[in-house]
């Protein structure tokens, strides 16, 4: 098995967003579509086996027609057809690029899936908060794909439309308690689950303390 990571920037001085790529045996998965298909076969000649999208905000899902059309699975919450339709909560939009998304292939989850591929298990977490739609997705109880649910140093926002502070803080919680070596978040460097017990706690304390601030106004 082997990690790939295209770093896709689609606007000006906005951060680029990570479409890694999974190599196994005889084929690849994809996490997330922010990436053109083109882009994808210049990294890897293994044909894409299904696509696992983390969220519908605009980067993450730029390119998912394009792999609709290969006629693979593409997974997501069940929660993204909120989104996919909705150029405001899918964030196109606030980019300027307003579109909506039409996909035959979708295979909607509730968040407790296992899902096998080549002998290799890929678990499915529901972890809204940056959005009602957020998923994250641990490859082998070794590797976690985590959207931008939390990065290296940083937590996804909490302040766009389906966003809600007490649900990221709960899944944030839920990632701290995983097993897990290896992070690779939708935006930033890869970590790992050291990092991630030394900053989750932090990033939970500071979401609490702005939470209340709220609260008491």
């Amino acid at each position: 098995m082997n990690i790939k990571t295209i770093k896709v920037k689609w606007a000006e001085n906005e951060l680029s967003q990570n479409t890694h790529i999974v190599e196994l045996e005889d084929g690849c998965i994809l996490i997330d579509a922010g990436c053109k298909l083109e882009e994808i076969k210049k990294i890897t000649d293994k044909p894409i086996k299904a696509v696992f999208i983390t969220h519908a905000h605009f980067d993450h899902i730029k390119n998912i027609e394009e792999y609709d059309n290969l006629n693979v699975p593409i997974y997501a919450s069940k929660n993204i057809l909120e989104l996919l339709n909705d150029e405001v909560k899918n964030a196109s939009l606030l980019f300027n690029q307003p579109c909506i998304y039409k996909i035959n292939n979708l295979v909607t989850l509730e968040g407790s899936e296992v899902i096998e591929f080549e002998g290799h298990t890929i678990k499915c977490l529901h972890t809204p908060g940056h959005s009602v739609d957020s998923m994250c997705y641990l490859l082998d109880n070794e590797t976690l794909f985590s959207g931008d649910t939390v990065f290296s140093v940083a937590v996804g926002r909490d302040d766009l439309p389906t966003s809600n502070t007490n649900q990221l803080i709960r899944s944030l919680n839920k990632i701290l308690n995983l097993d897990y070596n290896s992070l690779f978040a939708g935006h930033g460097r890869p970590s790992d689950k050291q990092e991630q017990n030394t900053n989750i706690p932090k990033f939970v304390e500071y979401l609490k303390n702005k939470e209340n601030k709220i609260c008491q106004r």
